[in-house]
Order: structure tokens, then C-alpha cells, then sequence
């Protein structure tokens, strides 16, 4: 009966299949140990392709809002002279011999308010800008966080360790305490376009509780000059500066000893900078840049 006839093998069981068909799925949707390794080997090398890019990028930001600050100040200093018979503003953060406002009170009066458990640090900042509110160049820059570079970190530290929020420090010469080489009348500064106003300092001890100055040396070469007061290095190895015509700029600084010495957080390097035999370039620049009654 059954000769000739074909006789159907039984069906395999399909039980299994649904289970292969996802472990094939797994195997072709993962990643193996070699190939996790080449991503992260390539994510790291952009990494540091980018950082340095981003790094740059966020200099030339905090120069340039530096150099904008720079110019407010400048510019408050030019309005003062103009209201006040060309006499410069004086540049000491409290009330001068001569009974001259400063552009700025170290030490405001009245104090202002401060809310209860308000950190030291914190207080001192909020001092800081009332100082500043009630100092005489205020009406023509009213804002007290132009004198605070946002690539100076010390405002992160303690006020133990050397914390400051002013960053910008005005030149001892005009009319600050800087009394051998002091100018009173805008007119006395005879090279207002090369003379500087302001200058990014440094200063690990703290605040500055007075102005910038620079043994100058003697002119025209600026033999012997040395310095005193510390510049700072907040953007890479560059600067900012304003000038007694209204204008502001920046400068990159070439000197090793100058930048290492801008650069230090040591508490006890004030007057330890190098002199112009070590740093040539850049102290010839900053002695030439002080205005004074030998350097008009």
C-alpha cells in the first residue's frame, strides 16, 4: 500500500529558533573589548585636539572683557579730570593729605548690610563694590565689577590665603602713593597715548591696599629699574592695561623671570621682582609705560 510513496521526515522543532534569532541579534549589536578600546582611544585624542582650542577660546574672552573694562575705567578717569579743573583722581583707596576723594574706599563708610551666616569672602566682595560705589569715579562707570578680572581666581581662595576680588590696581604716579615721582594735573602727563592708568596685579597678600608702583630706573634706557609691585598673568602669559588718553589694549609678556614672577602665589615675593637686566623687555616696557615727573 505504501510502495512508491514518498514518506514526509518529520519537522524539525522550531522551539529554538526564536532563542538563536535573539543571541545573533546580541552578537551583531554588541561591541567587542578591541573595538570599545579604539572609541575611547579616539574620543581621547579629540579631547586633547579640543581642549586646548576651548582653553584659548575662553582667553581671548576674559582678555577681551578685561580690555572693555580697562576702557570704562579709562574713560571714568578722562570724565573726572574734565569736572575737576584737570586735576587727576587720587588713587589711594582712602581720603588723601590733600583731603581728595579716592576713586574707590578701601574700607566703605557706611558699611552695608550683610545677611547673617554671609562668608567672610563673601563679605569682603560685597565691601568691595560698595567701596567702589561710594569712590569718586563711580557716576562715571557705575559698575564696581569692571575692577575684577574674571580669569583672577583669587577670589576662590580664603581670606588666610591671599583672597582679592579687585584685579586691577592703578599706577602710584598719578596721584597715589607713589610720592617721589606723583603727577596732580592731567596736563603734567605729556605722552598721554604710552602713560598707563591701570595694570593687572598680582598681589598674593591680599587685597591691594594701595596703588602699583615700579622702581623706575632712569630714562631713556631705564637703567637700574626694578620692580616693586607684581603684575599678573590672568590671560596665558598676557595682560591688560588702560592709558591716560581714554584708550585700553593688551600684551602678551616675553620675559621667563617676568611671567614667573607675575605668576607666583608667594606671600613673601613683594619686592623680590627681577630687574631690568633679568626681564629686558618687559620692564623696559612697564618703566616706560609709568608716567612720572621724569617720564611726563
Amino acid at each position: 500500500m505504501n510502495a512508491g510513496r514518498e514518506v514526509d521526515a518529520p519537522k524539525a522543532s522550531t522551539d529554538q529558533e526564536p532563542t538563536l534569532a535573539i543571541q545573533e541579534v546580541s552578537r551583531a549589536g554588541g561591541f567587542t573589548l578591541i573595538e570599545l578600546l579604539v572609541v575611547i582611544a579616539i574620543i581621547a585624542i579629540l579631547a586633547a585636539l579640543l581642549l586646548p582650542a576651548l582653553s584659548r577660546a575662553k582667553n581671548s574672552a576674559t582678555m577681551a572683557t578685561c580690555v572693555s573694562n580697562q576702557k570704562q575705567l579709562a574713560l571714568a578717569w578722562t570724565m573726572y579730570c574734565d569736572d575737576s579743573s584737570d586735576n587727576v583722581v587720587n588713587f589711594l583707596p582712602q581720603v588723601n593729605s590733600r583731603q581728595d576723594p579716592p576713586w574707590r574706599y578701601l574700607i566703605p563708610n557706611p558699611r552695608p548690610p550683610v545677611d547673617f551666616g554671609t562668608s567672610l569672602e563673601q563679605q569682603a566682595i560685597i565691601y568691595f563694590r560698595e567701596g567702589y560705589k561710594q569712590g569718586a569715579l563711580f557716576k562715571y562707570a557705575p559698575n564696581a565689577n569692571i575692577v575684577h578680572c574674571p580669569a583672577d581666581t583669587r577670589y576662590k581662595l580664603k581670606l588666610s590665603e591671599g583672597f582679592a576680588f579687585g584685579s586691577l590696581s592703578p599706577v602710584g604716579s598719578l596721584n597715589g602713593e607713589d610720592d617721589l615721582n606723583r603727577l596732580l594735573k592731567r596736563t603734567e602727563v605729556t605722552h598721554p597715548s604710552e602713560r598707563m592708568l591701570w595694570v593687572e596685579e598680582n598681589d598674593p597678600r591680599g587685597e591691594n591696599v594701595g596703588s602699583w608702583m615700579i622702581a623706575q630706573g632712569t630714562p631713556p634706557d631705564f637703567a637700574g629699574a626694578t620692580i616693586v609691585d607684581s603684575p599678573a598673568v590672568f590671560h596665558g602669559d598676557g595682560s591688560t592695561f588702560s592709558w591716560a588718553d581714554g584708550h585700553s589694549s593688551k600684551r602678551k609678556w616675553f620675559d621667563p623671570a617676568l611671567i614667573s614672577y607675575a605668576r607666583s602665589m608667594d606671600r613673601n615675593k613683594f619686592g623680590k621682582g627681577p630687574s631690568i637686566a633679568q626681564a629686558p623687555r618687559d620692564l623696559f616696557f612697564l618703566a616706560k609705560s609709568y608716567p612720572s615727573k621724569k617720564n611726563p
